[in-house]
């Protein structure tokens, strides 16, 4: 009596229910529109399947987990906030957390590899050029299984996944590693290999790449015209203003 006591309380919600209601219908606005978006992605690339660039397989396997992600967390996530508590039980719990990790993790070590393979096409061409269609799907293969091992070590007892601190969804538990030593080895893993190290990896990847650019930009100043150089800096301000949007 007092475990159902205790997994009730834990899922139920902790903000009003108006703010449940409104983040409710921001969650079906966003699973609508990620899903129309990666499923066109994934249609265009479907129909250029054949000339796919090895960059573009990082572009794809990106859509893929964001889809995954909105496949399996907005159905549950959504009528839970509308409820005002977390409706599915403890076992849907922990797969919902894992399945938020898994496909979260994917996307950021994801763009890790993608970050790499430019630096390497921009900085490193003789080592870049090589990079073949291949060697991409074996990257992206690394990417799910690097993934997978944190996503499934709390199903596994390292770490630990719980109900959120707001009640109506499931994630890692934060506060496991003040008891248990798994779980603070779990959590320090996960901040130096999944957060730490890949962020430390697009950082200095997009450095190397903008000191690449600016270096052959400077060398291609010294034969244009005072114009043309007003051009190309326009032109590189537009460029510089997608990647980061992007």
């Amino acid at each position: 009596m007092g475990n159902a006591s205790n997994t009730s309380s834990m899922f139920a919600s902790t903000i009003s229910k108006e703010h449940d209601i409104m983040m409710g219908s921001l969650y079906s606005v966003f699973c609508i529109l990620s899903f129309v978006g990666n499923c066109l992605l994934l249609l265009v690339a479907y129909h250029k399947r054949s000339s796919l660039k090895p960059a573009e397989f990082f572009i794809i396997n990106l859509s893929i987990s964001d889809l995954g992600m909105t496949l399996t967390l907005f159905p549950l996530a959504i009528p839970s906030a509308l409820s005002h508590r977390w409706l599915f039980g403890d076992i849907t719990c922990q797969l919902y957390a894992m399945c938020g990790v898994l496909f979260g993790l994917c996307s950021l070590t994801n763009l890790t590899a993608l970050s790499f393979v430019c630096c390497l096409k921009v900085c490193f061409p003789n080592c870049g050029n090589k990079f073949s269609s291949s060697h991409a799907r074996l990257l992206v293969a690394g990417v799910w299984c690097y993934a997978s091992v944190f996503a499934l070590g709390p199903l596994a007892q390292w770490g630990h996944y719980s109900a959120e601190p707001y009640g109506t969804a499931c994630c890692i538990d934060w506060h496991a590693p003040n008891h248990q030593l798994s779980a603070l080895s779990y959590i320090v893993c996960l901040f130096v290999f999944c957060y730490a190290l890949p962020c430390t990896i697009i950082f200095f990847s997009y450095v190397f790449i903008l000191l690449t650019v600016r270096g052959s930009r400077q060398a291609v100043q010294q034969h244009v015209s005072p114009q043309t150089k007003t051009t190309n800096a326009h032109a590189l301000i537009v460029k510089m203003s997608i990647a980061v949007c992007i």
